[in-house]
């Protein structure tokens, strides 16, 4: 019998190969090699694919090159414990469940399958890669060490309403890809450009489209308690990448070294709790959803539970709620703040206030109409005509030069030649004097308003006061500051 005793104490029973006290399983790389050189390859893939013909799916201790799983549809858990695989391959298969604990792998990859349920614990992954792959429980990666994590066009597909579905709980157990607890970690990425896909397709037979991705569906994304690779050559680089994903994003205990990354994705109660990103956080052509409970729950300690070193870029994203919007472009001001580029500063400052006027107009248009509401809604009315038309909340300068000189050259000059209400004129450029002058409050008196025109030259003299008094204000804080 085989010398391999397992975790529970009994003995491998299988037949030892000759000169070696192990099964063409258990028996060690080194010693298979000594004993039968690149022979002991075949011997291991033989040995392993006519265990599983017997309806064999719990591996302990194995020792194996290459697993291939092509093809095949196992209805039971399939099991590997305290093994060592050099290449675990499954392609075109369906899985009940695939679970690897402290196991040591080399390559991991899943394509163009249907895992119902995945789980690794503990040992050691160099790369996984899942490609195009339906599951209908989680994805589960806890309590290892994984250099690089590559999810590709996978999608939760259930194949039945869960208890949490029937009761309505928001936090699902299944539709969840969970990464807990991870050390050694150089890329997690999700729709990445993976180099050796097109190999292992061209190896396998596979026809995948890999120029279109197909977005990662899930109820829930969790990335807790990861430990980066702290190596100088990895720290400036994007260590979470997430693009085409739709789902609930969770971020919680991480310290990024290098950079963040979301892009063209659709994420639903985003959470970032104890997060520190030592370089930028990127959010590009993405929507945000939120809804008022969870924003009372979470939106608050936002500003405190996520620390940016760098910058956080928020480019053409789209907020179904305006308060969500507000805390993310705050957020973002205060990086561009910190760094003294008051210019993107400004432009994520005038985002902002545009986001809580929005969220005051949604909050004052609910329910019965009050004349307390009717005062709210005319303050956003003229908070709208005199802070954010004339300047953009105090971040352009070259507005009111412009609205002053199209009103005070054009307009009003206009209005005055329609009414014939400023004597004696003499030609049109008359009035466009008499407009400047007015604007000014110089007051020559050559030229003076009658009827109508005293109306119009009133509100032209408050209004050139106001664009002054505007203009002097944002030149100083855009550039004196």
């Amino acid at each position: 019998m085989c010398e391999y005793t397992y975790s529970n104490g009994k003995k491998c029973r299988r037949k030892p190969l000759k000169g070696s006290k192990y099964c063409s399983l258990h028996i060690p790389f080194e010693e298979g090699e000594l004993l039968y050189g690149d022979r002991i390859k075949y011997i291991k893939k033989r040995a392993f694919e006519r265990a599983l013909e017997r309806g064999i799916r719990n591996f302990e201790g194995v020792k194996l090159y290459d697993v291939i799983i092509v093809g095949k549809e196992i209805n039971e858990a399939l099991i590997f414990r305290n093994s060592i695989i050099k290449r675990l391959v499954i392609v075109t298969s369906k899985i009940k469940s695939l679970s690897l604990i402290d196991t040591t792998i080399d390559t991991l990859v899943i394509v163009n399958s249907e895992v119902d349920f995945f789980y690794v614990n503990g040992g050691s992954i160099y790369g996984v890669s899942i490609c195009s792959v339906k599951f209908s429980s989680s994805i589960l990666f806890r309590d290892s060490s994984i250099r690089y994590v590559m999810i590709n066009s996978t999608e939760f597909s259930p194949k039945e309403v869960t208890t949490e579905e029937e009761f309505g709980e928001k936090v699902r157990i299944a539709g969840r890809i969970e990464l807990a607890n991870l050390k050694d970690v150089r890329r997690i990425a999700l729709n990445s450009k993976y180099p050796l896909m097109a190999k292992i397709m061209e190896e396998f037979g596979i026809k995948l489209s890999l120029d279109r991705k197909k977005p990662v569906r899930v109820h829930t994304l969790t990335i807790t308690g990861v430990e980066f690779d702290e190596s100088p050559r990895f720290r400036k680089q994007v260590r979470i990448f997430i693009n085409r994903f739709s789902g609930q994003l969770i971020f919680e205990n991480l310290s990024v070294p290098g950079h963040v990354e979301i892009v063209n994705s659709r994420v639903r109660y985003p959470e970032f709790v104890h997060v520190i990103i030592h370089n930028n956080l990127v959010l590009r052509n993405t929507r945000l959803y939120s809804d008022e409970n969870w924003n009372l729950a979470y939106l608050p300690n936002l500003l405190a539970e996520l620390n940016v070193y760098g910058f956080i870029v928020i480019d053409n994203c789209q907020f179904n709620n305006p308060y969500l919007a507000e805390v993310f472009y705050r957020i973002a001001r205060t990086t561009w703040e910190g760094s003294g580029d008051k210019e993107n500063a400004d432009e994520y400052y005038y985002l902002e206030m545009l986001a809580r006027r929005k969220k005051v107009i949604q909050h004052y248009r609910k329910g019965p109409r009050t004349l307390k509401k009717m005062v709210k809604l005319l303050e956003v009315l003229f908070e709208f005509l005199f802070a954010d038309l004339t300047c953009k909340y105090g971040t352009d300068w070259k507005r009111p030069v412009f609205l002053w000189m199209g009103l005070v050259i054009f307009v009003f000059p206009v209005f005055y030649a329609l009414t014939k209400s400023v004597v004696p004129t003499s030609s049109l450029f008359d009035y466009v004097y008499f407009s400047i002058v007015t604007a000014t409050t110089l007051g020559y008196g050559d030229l003076h308003p009658i009827g109508v025109g005293k109306v119009i030259a009133s509100i032209e003299a408050i209004f050139g006061m106001f664009m002054w008094a505007v203009f002097l204000t944002v030149f100083a804080r855009k550039y004196m500051r």
